[in-house]
C-alpha cells in the first residue's frame, strides 16, 4: 500500500497491551499478502475494500511501520511486512485449527488437512493409510504436497505436518521429529549396465553417480559407505530431486542411481531398473513425522499422523520378517 506522506509514530497497539498488535489484524496481513491486493482480500473475506484498508491502516499505525507498498502487480509486503508474515500465517493457521478442533471434539468428521510426503512416504505408506483414514474421516479435505527442506511452512500451518527423510543438517529447536522408519539405499542401473551384477562397492569406485542433491541423506549415506570401504568419495556430476527424473536418467544412461531400497522395490517393474547386488549395506535416511513444535494437532491431524506411524512400523516388521527368513 502506498504510504508516502503518512507518518507512523510508535503508536499504541490496535488492541491489548501497548506494543502488542491485534491478532485478528495480523491475520488480515496474511490474507492481503496471499491475495496480492486489498480488493482481492476483501472479496475473499466478504467485506468491503474501504473497511479492510481501514483495518490495515490501524495495524500499520499500531506497529509504527508501513506493511505494504503498491506496485504494478498489486500490493507487495515491505521488509517489515515480510518479517511479520510467518507469524501472521501461523496465527491464521492456529485460528483455523482451533475451529476445526472444536467441531471435531463435538463429533463432526470434517475439516481440512495438508500433509507433505516424501517419495518414500507417498509410494510405501500412503496407500496403507488413506483408505482407512478416509473411511473414518469422510468429511476431511486432504491435500498431499511435496515437502520442502526449509520446513518454514510447518510453522505457518501449511502443511500441518510432514512425513519425510530427516534433513542431513540438525533440525532447529522450533521443530519436533518423530522417527518412524530407517531406510537403506539401493544402487540401481539400467538392464545390461556393466555394473548390473557388481557385488562390491569397489566396482563402482569410478562410476558416475546420480544423487538427489550434494547434501541429501541419501548422499551422506553413500559417502559413509565409500569411506568405510576406503574408496574416497563417490563421483557425482548430476543431481536430480525428482524420482521420475532419476529413473529416466538412469534408464537411458550409464549413471548409477542411489534411491531408498523400499522405493526401488515398489517401482522396479515400472522403472525398469535393476539393483546392484552389493555386499555392503548403504545406510539410508531416517523417515520421521515433522511438526512445528508449538503446533497442537486437531483430532483428525493426530489420527492421520498415527496412521502413518503404524503403517511405517508394520512395514518395518514385515521387512525384519523377510530378513529372518532368508
Amino acid at each position: 500500500m502506498d504510504t508516502r506522506g503518512d507518518r507512523y509514530p510508535a503508536a499504541e497497539a490496535a488492541a491489548g497491551d501497548a506494543g502488542v498488535p491485534d491478532p485478528a489484524a495480523l491475520m488480515l496481513l496474511a490474507q492481503i499478502a496471499d491475495a496480492g491486493s486489498v480488493t482481492a482480500a476483501a472479496r475473499a473475506l466478504g467485506c468491503s475494500q474501504p473497511a479492510l484498508s481501514k483495518q490495515l491502516r490501524r495495524l500499520e499505525q499500531a506497529l509504527g511501520a508501513p506493511l505494504f507498498e503498491r506496485g504494478v502487480r498489486g500490493v507487495q509486503p515491505t521488509a517489515d511486512g515480510e518479517a511479520l508474515l510467518p507469524r501472521a500465517r501461523a496465527i491464521r493457521a492456529q485460528a483455523r485449527m482451533a475451529g476445526q478442533e472444536m467441531r471435531q471434539r463435538r463429533g463432526l468428521r470434517e475439516g481440512r488437512l495438508t500433509v507433505a510426503l516424501s517419495h518414500f512416504a507417498t509410494i510405501n505408506l500412503l496407500p496403507r493409510v488413506v483408505p482407512a483414514f478416509h473411511a473414518r474421516w469422510p468429511g476431511v479435505q486432504l491435500s498431499i504436497v511435496p515437502p520442502t527442506f526449509e520446513l518454514g511452512g510447518l510453522r505457518e500451518g501449511e502443511p500441518d505436518f510432514a512425513v519425510m527423510s530427516l534433513p542431513a543438517e540438525r533440525l532447529g529447536a522450533e521443530f519436533s521429529a518423530r522417527p518412524i522408519y530407517a531406510t537403506s539405499v539401493a544402487a540401481v542401473v539400467r538392464p545390461g549396465h556393466p555394473l548390473a551384477r557388481a557385488d562390491a562397492l569397489a566396482a563402482a569406485r569410478d562410476a558416475d553417480w546420480l544423487l538427489p542433491s550434494p547434501h541429501s541423506s541419501v548422499t551422506r549415506g553413500l559417502e559413509r559407505a565409500f569411506r568405510r570401504a576406503r574408496l574416497g568419495a563417490p563421483r557425482c556430476t548430476i543431481t536430480c530431486q525428482t524420482l521420475t527424473g532419476v529413473e529416466l536418467l538412469a534408464r537411458h544412461s550409464d549413471l548409477v542411481a542411489a534411491v531408498p531400497v523400499e522405493v526401488h522395490e515398489a517401482r522396479a517393474a515400472s522403472s525398469g531398473l535393476v539393483r546392484m547386488p552389493l555386499a555392503e549395506t548403504i545406510e539410508g535416511p531416517r523417515v520421521a513425522v515433522l511438526r512445528w513444535i508449538d503446533s497442537r494437532p486437531t483430532p483428525a491431524s493426530a489420527a492421520l499422523e498415527e496412521a502413518f506411524v503404524q503403517a511405517a512400523h508394520a512395514m518395518a516388521r514385515a521387512q525384519a520378517g523377510r530378513k529372518r527368513r532368508r
